[in-house]
């Protein structure tokens, strides 16, 4: 069994940075370069099959805005460990899309949550993050969960930041 919940937006302004009411074609690949390698931008499990959210996997993205008005989203899915082959596999039917909305500035997070059966097993999260003008993509780029994200909103307990979580 699987179950869902979307967990609150969280955004930070970052310092210095303009807002252009049209960018030039220059600008733009600038500005999605710069977010695509950021230090900013990552993806984590902040909640793992606590005494509070039993059974729970908990994944939260951050992603920095552009500096001018684009749509942002996150699509997040689960992967789980095959022990057989020693790989991740994608969990069918996990893949959410998270929409922000349309900030100029600051870094943006928000998360979900995936209910699952009890010894369900080893789990991690991939994140697609896409920004986008005008309906058109302006650039995407993918991350996997990692640790040691001490920014992590909604973290059980407080401050939990991994990059995988085991359903015991």
């Amino acid at each position: 069994m699987l179950c869902l919940t979307i967990v609150a937006l969280m955004t930070v302004p970052l310092v210095g940075q303009a807002s252009a009411a049209t960018p030039s074609g220059s600008q733009i690949r600038k500005a999605v370069s710069g977010a695509k390698r950021s230090k900013q931008l990552w993806a984590t499990v902040n909640v793992c099959d606590t005494h509070r959210h039993p059974d729970t996997l908990g994944i939260r993205g951050q992603v920095p805005a552009l500096g001018f008005s684009s749509s942002i989203s996150i699509a997040i899915s689960v992967d789980f460990w095959n022990p057989q082959t020693k790989r991740f596999k994608p969990d069918p039917g996990t893949r959410r899309l998270i929409r922000l909305g349309s900030p100029t500035a600051g870094v943006h997070q928000q998360g979900i949550t995936f209910k699952f059966d009890p010894h369900a097993g080893r789990f991690r999260g991939n994140a697609t993050f896409m920004w986008k003008r005008g309906g058109k993509l302006l650039g995407q780029t993918d991350r996997v969960t990692t640790g040691g994200h001490r920014d992590a909103d909604f973290g059980d307990p407080h401050g939990f930041s991994a990059a995988t979580c085991t359903i015991r």
